[in-house]
């Protein structure tokens, strides 16, 4: 019976051990993957600023010309292939800028045909004034302090610009899907008081011309097309910037991987030339997982 014994803890230890290690071979192998994207988007990075840096000639093939209009490009990179997103910056909608019926017509394209409600649409695009401004006075549909201690919020209206567009989540009224569709067409850093809309997206273009989401995307798809039947697309000099958005992703074989995203300050001439002002890592779900919930894909 003691022999008995003596086995099944010696069993048990080994189990112990076995789980232990390789516990600690997936963290170490989880620590190099990250080390290793850190290193390739990194890369990515300083790629994209010397592109962007770059002075297109007339001789210059289209395709090796970045535009920052968030069209994904494969680009590999020690026998990893990435794919990189660019945007410029400017080319969004800024949260402290915007009219009302701008917010307004963005946020009724986030919410889709489906789910497109009025009353939401009207109270979230007040609640965004309100929130921005500095006074105490609400908008018709808005919210200021009291409305947000009657919901019980520790917190009132921020009464001045947004830092962040991530502020916008605290936003009365705002749900975490709606703020994912309308995030990537938003910013708080467009200095220059007006929207670049060469390279803006669909939603954004719809939403600042008072157009329809499908005639939006019909520009956004022509616009780079060569305006002559079998002429040569063109070749943009000026892309726009100093401020540029850069998502950088790897994916698996499932379609899980990383990603990161920068903000870079690009300046020709300056020292040192580019600038990552901030950078986000992240995970990206698989893709049963993106195709379960889209709006939590990127």
């Amino acid at each position: 019976m003691l022999v008995l014994w003596i086995i099944a803890l010696l069993t048990v230890m080994a189990l112990g051990l076995t789980t232990t290690q390789r516990t600690e071979t997936a963290l170490a192998r989880n620590q190099i993957d990250a080390a290793r994207f850190r290193a390739h988007a990194e890369s990515a990075l300083a790629l994209t600023a010397l592109n962007l840096l770059s002075t297109p000639v007339e001789a210059t093939a289209p395709e090796a010309v970045w535009i920052p209009n968030g069209m994904p490009r494969a680009l590999v990179l020690d026998g990893v292939e990435l794919r990189v997103i660019i945007t410029n910056e400017t080319s969004r909608i800024d949260l402290n800028q915007a009219t009302r019926d701008e917010l307004a017509a963005l946020i009724e394209l986030a919410q889709g045909e489906e789910g497109f409600d009025t009353a939401q649409r009207d109270a979230l695009a007040d609640a965004i004034v309100d929130w921005r401004d500095e006074d105490d006075l609400t908008q018709l549909n808005g919210a200021e302090d009291g409305d947000y201690e009657d919901a019980g919020l520790p917190y009132g209206a921020g009464d001045g610009p947004f830092n962040s567009v991530e502020e916008l989540r605290q936003v009365l009224g705002m749900t975490r899907e709606l703020y994912q569709r309308l995030a990537p067409n938003l910013t708080v850093r467009n200095e220059q008081g007006r929207v670049e809309e060469r390279f803006a997206s669909a939603e954004v273009l719809a939403a600042l011309q008072g157009i329809a989401l499908d005639d939006a995307a019909e520009l956004v798809l022509q616009r780079d097309q060569p305006v002559l039947p079998d002429a040569r697309q063109t070749v943009f000099a000026n892309r726009g910037g100093p401020l540029y958005r850069v998502r950088v992703a790897a994916t698996d074989g499932a379609g899980a991987g990383r990603r990161m995203e920068a903000l870079m300050l690009v300046q020709r001439g300056a020292q040192p030339p580019y600038q990552v002002l901030w950078r986000r890592f992240g995970l990206l779900a698989s893709t049963a997982e993106q195709t379960a919930t889209p709006a939590a894909s990127e």
